[in-house]
């Protein structure tokens, strides 16, 4: 009783969009999402380099904790992003 059950739909009601074409768009929209959010965070990174370089003593804690979360975040992208596109292959 191990079976995969996909979807046996082929086309979707209300047009000519198929399964594929909807999931390509999905896919397509990952990729945007995960080139966007790298690059914002690789400027806040940089940003957050900058800031931990100039400040007192007393702060570079909190710099080095916002440059933690920054990665933490990165990583975070990264692994939502490759969950959707492992979901979508198993759909095509």
């Amino acid at each position: 009783m191990n079976n995969l059950y996909t979807l046996a739909i082929t086309q979707l009601e209300g047009g000519n969009y198929t399964i594929d074409t909807v999931l390509n768009a999905i896919k397509t929209v990952t990729d945007w999402a995960i080139s966007i959010g790298i690059a914002l965070a690789g400027l806040t990174l940089v940003i957050g380099f900058i800031v931990f370089a100039v400040v007192d003593v007393e702060q570079k804690v909190r710099a080095r904790q916002k440059i933690t979360q920054v990665l933490l975040g990165i990583g975070g992208i990264v692994l939502s992003i490759s969950l959707v596109n492992i979901m979508i292959r198993l759909f095509v």
